[in-house]
C-alpha cells in the first residue's frame, strides 16, 4: 500500500495529472450507481488495463477504445479504466480514449492521494472515481477522506470508497461514499483470498448500500455466489482482459 501512494505521489509531484487533454463529452445514460440498479444482467463494471503487480502483463498491445467497445457490446454496466502508470501499463490517454468511444459511465480507477488527480477525473470525462479508504486512514494523502470525497462530489463525481474486510466496510459505510467496494486482495501483499468477500458481509446490514466485489472474480459461479451474500455489482479485469475474447467473457459474466 505505502509504495503504491508513494508513486502516485510522485506523479501528482511531476505534473502527471495536470498534462490533461479533455476527453471528448459522450451523453451517457447516468452515473456509475444508477446503472447499476438498472442493469438487467450482472452489473459487470469491466476494467480496462494492461498488467497488474500480481499477474504480470495481461494483454501488452490493448488499444483502451477497442477493448471497451467489446466490453460494452458484451453487456457491461460500466467500464474501469486505470491511469497509474506503475503496475497496471495504464494512461490518462486511456482514459480520454475510453470517453471519447463508449456512452457508459467510467471509473477511474487509481490511487487517490490528492486532489488533483480528482479533478483530472473530472476534466477526463468519467463519472466515478475510486477511493481507497486504507490510503487515507494511513496518512498516505494530502487530503483527509471526507474532504476528497466531498471534492469529488463537487465535480460530479460519484465515489466508489474501497475497504478491504468486515471492519474497514462498516467505516465505509459511515461516509457519504456513493458505491462501497470490497477487494479481496490484500494491497500489502497483494495476496487475493476469496473468502475475504463472504467475511466483509458477515452479519452486516447493507440496508440498499450498493456493494462492489473486487478482484478475484473469474468464473460465472463466483459471480453467482457473491450475489448471494449481497453483492449488487461486480470489478471484474484480469479475467476479462486476459481471456481472449474480451466481448464473450463480459457477457458471460453478465449472463450468469
Amino acid at each position: 500500500m505505502r509504495q503504491l501512494c508513494e508513486e502516485a505521489r510522485r506523479r501528482v509531484a511531476e505534473g502527471y495529472y495536470k498534462t490533461i487533454r479533455e476527453g471528448a463529452s459522450l451523453t451517457t445514460t447516468g452515473g456509475l450507481k444508477r446503472s447499476i440498479l438498472s442493469c438487467k444482467g450482472n452489473a459487470v463494471i469491466a476494467e480496462f488495463k494492461r498488467s497488474s503487480p500480481s499477474a504480470g502483463v495481461i494483454y501488452p498491445g490493448a488499444r483502451s477504445d477497442s477493448a471497451v467497445m467489446a466490453m460494452e457490446k458484451g453487456g457491461a454496466c460500466g467500464v474501469s479504466v486505470l491511469t497509474a502508470r506503475e503496475w497496471f501499463g495504464g494512461s490518462l490517454e486511456d482514459l480520454r480514449l475510453v470517453r471519447a468511444t463508449s456512452k457508459l459511465p467510467i471509473l477511474m480507477k487509481d490511487v487517490v492521494v490528492s486532489g488533483e488527480q480528482i479533478r483530472a477525473a473530472h476534466q477526463l470525462g468519467a463519472q466515478a472515481v475510486l477511493l481507497i479508504l486504507r490510503a487515507f486512514k494511513r496518512g498516505y494523502t494530502d487530503l483527509a477522506l471526507s474532504q476528497a470525497i466531498r471534492m469529488a462530489k463537487d465535480y460530479s463525481l460519484e465515489v466508489l470508497l474501497e475497504a478491504c474486510g468486515r471492519e474497514e466496510l462498516l467505516e465505509a459505510m459511515a461516509t457519504d461514499a456513493d458505491i462501497l467496494g470490497v477487494n479481496s486482495r490484500d494491497l500489502s501483499s497483494l495476496r487475493v483470498d476469496k473468502r475475504v468477500h463472504e467475511e466483509a458481509v458477515m452479519g452486516v446490514d447493507l440496508d440498499d448500500r450498493v456493494l462492489v466485489a473486487e478482484s478475484g472474480i473469474e468464473t460465472a459461479e463466483d459471480i453467482r455466489r457473491l450475489r448471494r451474500i449481497g453483492y449488487r455489482a461486480f470489478l471484474v479485469g484480469t479475467a476479462i482482459m486476459g481471456s481472449g475474447d474480451i466481448e464473450a467473457k463480459t457477457r458471460e459474466l453478465v449472463e450468469a
